[in-house]
């Protein structure tokens, strides 16, 4: 087999993969507090430099030296642009952190802070209907859906006079160990500490999506340029390949 053949094919994985990255990407262009993902890729010595002599290429091509493979798709958690709405259930984070929220079982983390009143007088989740954790991982209860609310750049919830609890702001241990789970909502193994007092809310705000459409759109042209010439060149080795053994005499 041409060594050429797996090489090609490594990197049209690697195309293929990022393409449906950035497709997803753009999909979310207009979604709230979205997070873009990158693929990083991971370049291999050839087999003859990395043993230091020549001998059989393995046949894996997980294992082919050379060449590229993708070496994991990872988050940019940069802050996102803050668009004003003035609606008081809209509310975004400045600086790092998630809002903690819960379907009753299960705990998640997001930064969608597109606020609604639930059927049961609780702060939910706008697009999910999810509740929203004070800092005792409790959901905020007895909200008025009439009135509107006031929430203090700490995470302090008032109505009127009434204080209605506290937005449970967390960051997780390490940003690495996040994991996206659909609907803007990430979950995490590790532990979770309460965010750093220079994360503010800003209320009547919400955070824009981290996608540049115009780059990431450039970026799919790229991509499909380079997996395009990936498999031309997979369609030249084959036919190089079928020349020889064409060529080759027969019994």
């Amino acid at each position: 087999m041409l060594y050429g053949l797996y090489l090609s094919a490594q990197g049209a994985q690697v195309q293929t993969l990022r393409q449906e990255v950035v497709s997803n990407n753009l999909a979310n262009a207009s979604t709230a507090s979205f997070k873009r993902d990158l693929v990083t890729a991971q370049s291999h010595l050839p087999y003859d430099v990395e043993d230091g002599k020549p001998g059989w290429i393995n046949d894996s091509l997980k294992n082919m030296p050379g060449g590229v493979t993708a070496a994991e798709v990872a988050t940019d958690f940069s802050q996102g642009d803050l668009s004003q709405t003035k609606g008081s259930f809209d509310l975004a984070l400045k600086g790092k952190g998630f809002l903690r929220v819960s379907d009753g079982k299960k705990s998640f983390l997001t930064r969608d802070g597109q606020l609604a009143v639930g059927p049961q007088n609780q702060l939910v989740t706008r697009d999910t209907g999810l509740a929203v954790l004070n800092t005792s991982g409790q959901p905020i209860l007895n909200v008025d859906p009439e009135r509107s609310i006031e929430v203090l750049a700490d995470g302090s919830i008032f109505q009127g006079d009434t204080e209605l609890g506290k937005l449970g702001i967390v960051e997780p241990r390490s940003y690495s160990e996040l994991s996206k789970v659909g609907r803007n909502l990430y979950s995490t193994p590790g532990k979770l500490t309460p965010a750093k007092p220079e994360t503010e809310v800003k209320q009547g705000y919400i955070e824009s999506s981290g996608i540049r459409p115009v780059a990431s759109m450039m970026e799919l042209i790229e991509s499909s340029r380079v997996l395009e010439a990936n498999v031309n060149m997979i369609h030249y080795q084959d036919d190089s390949l079928s020349r020889l053994l064409d060529s080759l005499p027969r019994r």
